[in-house]
């Protein structure tokens, strides 16, 4: 059986928030790929949307789900509709990309990639860091042996917007865990030989939700990752790997990252540096804000992106349109297993830091 590389891929978005407005601004720039249908929970917010993006179906969400000429699903809804929005798209036989979290558990999640691999249809977790060109860098740059044997890693990811609306570590301590899974885990993920929580602490907002949460995780090979992540406070949102011969530097924002630096440490004390070798990935120069129907004061148009690097959402848009063309049901660069592990982890971490 021949595949067409090059046919045209349908889009319907669920949702019409932020991350919604920059993910379509993408899928409007890719090769061969239309934005088909908005799928809104209410008919004038669907109308309101497709009329800035000019999107020709302004429908519901199963509406967007059933379009017999959808081939994918991109769910930016509220994350508590996550997993009945997959399931919905699921229903219709459509390919998902979904933004995080997915699902609350590992358990769920793994209920939503086992009934999409049932009816042979693709479906990713929208984790977009995996799909950076420099992640891949940073695997080559381990793998190669230059910072010698890894030994640990540590993440920080905190931001003072939005502590009591939502679990600090569902929003970005994800990003954080899904970096230490990418440095400390081995190639596949194994049954019975993932990650062990070794410590965990959290502080809560009035509202219930966990507002502040650091993390020591033991990856095998007795590897040790922590972090920390909130959304009452700040940090540098950076990322380091530590090896025996050097270390990795991942700046902000390192859960898209555009630059990476690599310092070799040499003897007593590690003390002789080398001068760093650093590594450039710049965003898809072809991929730029576009100008939209939408007027603010003055009556001028409001181009722009919500979110840092948002033109980086074309590297995991572009592999979805791939594996669709393909005929996969997963993606190589985050693949369900390696999904399923990510959320186990942020299970366990919540239930550690909950004693």
């Amino acid at each position: 059986m021949t595949t067409n590389t090059s046919r045209n891929i349908n889009w319907a978005i669920l949702g019409t928030g932020s991350i919604a407005n920059d993910m379509v601004q993408i899928l409007k720039q890719l090769p061969n790929t239309t934005v088909l249908a908005v799928g809104s929970r209410t008919p004038e917010s669907a109308n309101r949307f497709g009329q800035k993006w000019d999107i020709p179906r302004c429908v519901s969400y199963e509406e967007a789900c059933s379009d017999a000429d959808i081939d994918v699903v991109y769910i930016a809804t509220p994350s508590v509709r996550h997993p009945d929005d997959c399931k919905m798209a699921l229903k219709y036989g459509k390919a998902i990309l979904c933004e995080k979290s997915m699902a609350p558990d590992h358990l769920v999640a793994q209920s939503i990639l086992d009934k999409a691999k049932s009816i042979n249809v693709l479906c990713v977790h929208g984790v977009w860091s995996r799909f950076f060109p420099a992640m891949a860098k940073i695997r080559q740059i381990i793998q190669s042996g230059d910072i010698g044997e890894v030994r640990s890693a540590r993440a920080s990811f905190c931001q003072n917007d939005g502590a009591g609306c939502c679990s600090a570590l569902a929003e970005t301590g994800i990003y954080c865990a899904q970096f230490l899974q990418w440095v400390l885990e081995d190639d596949e993920v194994t049954g019975g030989n993932g990650p062990i929580v070794k410590g965990a602490t959290q502080t809560l907002h009035e509202n219930g939700f966990d507002e502040h949460v650091t993390a020591i995780i033991e990856f095998p090979g007795k590897k040790i990752g922590t972090f920390e992540c909130s959304l009452a406070h700040t940090s540098e949102r950076s990322a380091t790997v530590y090896g025996t011969k050097g270390v990795i530097d991942v700046c902000f924002p390192f859960w898209c990252p555009t630059q990476v630096k690599v310092t070799k440490m040499t003897g007593l004390g590690s003390q002789q540096w080398s001068e760093p070798e650093v590594h450039n990935f710049p965003l898809p120069s072809d991929i730029l804000p576009l100008m939209t129907s939408d007027t603010g004061e003055g009556g001028c148009t409001k181009p722009g992106f919500n979110f840092v690097n948002s033109q980086g959402l074309a590297y995991e848009a572009a592999e979805v349109n791939r594996c669709v063309r393909e005929g996969l049901i997963q993606t190589s660069l985050f693949s369900s297993a390696q999904c399923v592990e990510i959320l186990r982890l942020i299970s366990d971490i919540r239930e550690y830091a909950s004693k």
